[in-house]
């Protein structure tokens, strides 16, 4: 199968002076109009819940209703797995431009990109506490499913981490994404952040991948 590079338009907020980035990867505006991201999320999607029930890595901390797999799908040796890892790059690019500017090359030319990555699926009424990620520069996920998610639930939220400006009213506090299948969001590791409860429906999965990336600074390029 030949994948055509069509990368999609992509939007970076900065939102409480964080950088905050979004691609629609499967929405019609793309390039392709999405065809390949659709292709590649239900392969994705198979993938994900044939492993459900062999991993033996798979975990719930820090999620209610839902269940973690171990953290190696960047590993899969799948055309698939090869498209998500494009994306993350991409993103880790846009991340690293909009943050470091003119200096944005110099970090991407002598440092490699490192990242792992896990699926997370939620069924009825499942959600996430609020956390932050250790380890890497910029977290985020791509959404592969999205059952049960509405204007009120399902919703990736970002926290502001400034408490004097909610202390002080000059700020909502949070930042709520609806996620839509082929959507990826990434942002710096230390942003806080937590999932809605999905609605309580008997049919539709909540199913996205989550990852951590970084760079390489033990080695880098010579």
């Amino acid at each position: 199968m030949t994948q055509t590079a069509t990368r999609p338009p992509t939007v970076v907020l900065t939102t409480w002076e964080t950088p905050i980035y979004q691609a629609g990867l499967a929405d019609p505006d793309t390039p392709d109009g999405g065809v390949l991201a659709q292709e590649m999320i239900g392969k994705l999607r198979e993938l994900i819940l044939d492993a459900e029930g062999r991993d033996s890595g798979a975990h719930t901390f820090g999620v209610i209703g839902a269940q973690k797999s171990s953290m190696d799908i960047l590993k899969w040796d799948r055309p698939a797995v090869s498209w998500l890892r494009a994306q993350i790059r991409d993103a880790v690019s846009a991340m690293t431009h909009d943050v470091l500017a003119e200096r944005a090359p110099e970090v991407e030319n002598k440092y490699p990109v490192i990242a792992e990555a896990w699926a997370v699926v939620y069924r009825s009424g499942g959600s996430h506490r609020l956390h932050t990620h250790h380890d890497s520069i910029y977290s985020g996920t791509i959404y592969i499913e999205c059952g049960g998610v509405s204007a009120t639930s399902g919703n990736l939220q970002l926290f502001d981490p400034r408490p004097a400006a909610i202390a002080r009213d000059v700020t909502p506090g949070v930042l709520s994404l609806q996620p839509r299948p082929g959507l990826l969001v990434a942002f710096p590791s230390w942003l806080p952040h937590s999932v809605q409860a999905t609605q309580h429906t008997d049919s539709g999965l909540r199913i996205c991948i989550a990852f951590n990336a970084s760079y390489d600074r033990t080695g880098g390029r010579p």
